[in-house]
C-alpha cells in the first residue's frame, strides 16, 4: 500500500468513526427524549365549566393529547404571553383531531363565562381550546395536587408553565409558557406523542 492509499484509507476510517459517533449520539438524544415523555403523574378526578356552560371532566383528555394552561383574564404580565403562545400552537396543530388547549381561570369569581367567551374570541381559532372555571378552592386543589403547579396568591401566584397530558390521561412534561425555546421544544414533543399514536 502506498503513502497516498495509507492515508486515504485513515482518512475513511476517521470519517466512518466519526460518522458511527454521531449516530450513536443521535440514537441516545432521541431515545432520552423519548424517555423524558414517558408517564410522570395522573390526571386526577375533576369537573370544571367551558365558558359556553359545557361540563369539562377529565374524562375530556382520554385519546387527546392535551396542553393545559392556569390563567386569568385581567393578568397583564404572563397571561397575555402565554396566550399567545397557545394560539401559535393551536394554529400549528390546526389539522389534528388528536390535540387540543384547557386554559383553567384562577380568578373564577371576575372571569365569568361571558368573560372567557370574550377572551376566547380573542385569542382562540378553533373550538379544541376550552376556557374553563370552577370553585376557586377546587382550582388551587387541582393545580397543585393534579397538576402539580403552584397556586399561592392567587390569581397573581399562578404557574406559568404549560402541561402536556398524553392519551391516557398521564402528565408527561412540564414546559415554560412564556419562553419560546420552551414552547418550540413543547411543539416538537406533540408531534413526537402524535408519531407514536
Amino acid at each position: 500500500m502506498n503513502e497516498l492509499n495509507k492515508k486515504l484509507f485513515i482518512a475513511f476510517l476517521i470519517i466512518f468513526s466519526l460518522g458511527m459517533i454521531a449516530l450513536l449520539v443521535i440514537n441516545t438524544a432521541t431515545n432520552s427524549k423519548i424517555q423524558d415523555l414517558s408517564p410522570k403523574y395522573d390526571v386526577p378526578n375533576f369537573e370544571l365549566t367551558n365558558f359556553n356552560g359545557d361540563i369539562f371532566t377529565d374524562n375530556d383528555l382520554i385519546n387527546k393529547i392535551t396542553i393545559v394552561s392556569f390563567i386569568f383574564t385581567r393578568c397583564e404580565g404572563a397571561c397575555p404571553i402565554m396566550s399567545k403562545n397557545f394560539r401559535d400552537l393551536q394554529t400549528s396543530f390546526k389539522d389534528s383531531d388528536l390535540v387540543q388547549f384547557v386554559s383553567i381561570t384562577v380568578d373564577p369569581e371576575y372571569d365569568s363565562d361571558s368573560i372567557l367567551k370574550s377572551f376566547s374570541n380573542q385569542y382562540s381559532n378553533n373550538d379544541n381550546w376550552y376556557f374553563l372555571r370552577g370553585d376557586i378552592l377546587d382550582i388551587i386543589e387541582l393545580s397543585e395536587q393534579g397538576f402539580k403547579l403552584s397556586a399561592s396568591l392567587l390569581p397573581g401566584g399562578h404557574s406559568t408553565q404549560f402541561v402536556l397530558v398524553g392519551q391516557k390521561k398521564q402528565i408527561r412534561k412540564f414546559y415554560e409558557g412564556i419562553v419560546d425555546a420552551n414552547v418550540m421544544e413543547l411543539q416538537n414533543d406533540i408531534v413526537t406523542l402524535i408519531n407514536q399514536g
